[in-house]
This record gives structure tokens, sequence and C-alpha cells, in this order.
């Protein structure tokens, strides 16, 4: 008769030390994946805070570059285009609000500078061309409507080129959501007249202006809409000798996603630590207006 062999199983010591072991391997592939996680969270948090962004200084950066131009109908002491107003006169290429519009959004707009505190506001107008492209821009607002024309005096200039003329009109500005304390930074134009959101989280919307002398094409002051808006009481003429705006953008992500709240410098200068978790971004870029630049050179009549 065969006898079975003795089988000897684990012993107290060696399970405990298994369990150990295994416990161990969980542990440490749970926080691999946490870890990991986390990180991809952060790099796409950073990548949305980055596109959103650099696409909303794109259209601002675009506009102000297009502020004031128009098609040449005449040179000579003071050149004639057909970026004009209704009435035929000179239209504005460019204003700004230091502390934003008074009453941007809801019933009873009012675009008038606001006197109490707010984020900075400006207003671009250019000639835009008579057909509409929303792919290029070209004939639409910053939201992409087609900018109605309007009628060129008869005995205007401009009429030679053809009796209508089409000017775009956008306001940009930061202001809250409906139903949210969050701001977002809005354009509004003139084919709809309705005001479009840009980007969420907006935290600083900061405008320099470089204003140069009569003549001249180079900045000699950096000043803030308030500024430029006291140099004269020709609004008009203030800022046409505006020739350069630094823009800075400050932005905030929608999640909480660092491990501590991040220091990081605002439009300002100053170094800040935030107050939560979520990722600040901050924008900054120069534009140059080619249109208010080449306009400050041209020569104006001997007195």
């Amino acid at each position: 008769m065969l006898k079975l062999a003795f089988c000897r199983g684990f012993s107290l010591v060696e399970l405990l030390v298994a369990m150990v072991l295994g416990a161990a391997l969980i542990l440490l592939s749970t926080t691999l994946y946490l870890s990991s996680k986390a990180g991809f969270r952060l790099n796409d948090e950073k990548l949305r805070l980055q596109q959103d962004g650099s696409h909303a200084m794109g259209l601002m950066e675009q506009n102000l570059r297009q502020a004031g131009f128009g098609n040449l109908v005449s040179a000579g002491s003071v050149a004639v285009t057909d970026f004009i107003e209704a009435d035929g006169q000179p239209a504005q290429g460019l204003r700004g609000c230091a502390h934003g519009f008074t009453r941007p959004l809801g019933p009873g707009k009012d675009f008038s500078c606001s006197k109490g505190p707010g984020m900075a506001a400006f207003e671009v107008a250019y000639r835009t061309d008579d057909y509409a492209d929303s792919a290029s821009g070209a004939g639409v607002d910053c939201n992409g409507s087609k900018v109605k024309p309007m009628a060129v005096p008869g005995d205007h200039p401009a009429y030679r080129l053809g009796p209508q003329v089409s000017i775009a009109r956008n306001l940009f500005f930061v202001a809250s959501r409906p139903g949210s304390s969050a701001s977002a930074l809005y354009c509004q134009g003139n084919g709809n007249n309705s005001a479009q959101p840009l980007l969420n989280n907006v935290e600083q919307l900061q405008l320099t202006y470089g204003v140069a002398a009569a003549g001249e094409a180079t900045p000699g002051q950096l000043l803030d809409a308030s500024q430029v808006a006291a140099l004269s009481e020709d609004q008009q003429a203030n800022w046409k000798r505006v020739v350069s705006v630094r823009l800075c953008l400050q932005i905030r992500g929608e999640q909480l996603v660092g491990a501590a709240p991040q220091r990081y410098v605002d439009c300002d200068g100053t170094a800040r630590v935030a107050g939560d978790r979520s990722l600040r971004q901050v924008f900054i870029r120069t534009v140059t207006l080619r249109n208010q630049a080449a306009a400050s050179l041209v020569l104006l009549p001997a007195p």
C-alpha cells in the first residue's frame, strides 16, 4: 500500500511576510498610478491654459494691429482714408478705459468708461472688407458676424472707391458671467451687437499705452487709459498718439491640480502666492499699432 508523502504548508511567519510584500507592491502600484494621474491632470491643465490664453491674446492682438486701418483715398499734408464715421468725419481707431465699461452686459448697456474699480477694457475700429469670410476674419466682427455696410457721403473723397464702407467695431472687456461669480473676457462686435464670452476665469486684464509726441512714431510715455484721455480735450487726437499697447492677461485654471499653492508674478510685477491649488498663467505681449504709427508720421500743414 502506497503512503502519501508528507506535505508541509506555509508557516505563520512566511504567510505574514508574503502578505506584507503583497501589500507593499499594491501600495507602490497605487502610488505610481495616482502620481501619474496627477501629473497628467497637471499637464492637461497647463496645456488648456496655454491654448485658451494664447487664443484670446491672439484675437486681441489682431484687433489692435488693425485699429484705425482705412484704404488710402488721397495723400497730402493730411492723408484721407475711407475709415470714416457716417457723417464723413475721420473715425477713431482706438479707445480705452482703465477700469472697464460702465454697464457692458444686460439691459441698458453703457460703454462709457467706468469710474469705479474694474479691469481694463478697450474698443477698436477699422475698415474691413465688404464681403464676409469668418475663416479669414474678412468682413466680420470679433464674434464672426457680418459687419453691416454704411453709406459714404456723396461729397466725401472715399465715395470714389465705392458708395458703401464696412467699419468693424469690437469692444473687449471683463465681466462676471450671468449666474456665476467668475469673470470672463468678452467681446461685443457691431455685427449683431451681442457680447460673447471668449475666455473664462480671467483674474487680470491690464493695458498700458505707448504714447508718441506729435509727428513721432516712437512712444515717449507709457500711460494707462485715464492718463491718455487726460492729455487734452481732443480725445480723438489723444488716442491717435498711441502707437503701441502692452497687453497683460492673467487667467486661472478650472481644477485644483497643484500639489501646493502656486507662486507667480502678476501683471503689476508683484510676486504672489495663489490662494488655492488652481494654476495661474500670465500672458504679456506688446503690440505695435502700425496704422496709428504710420498716421503719426503724416506731415501736418505749416502754420
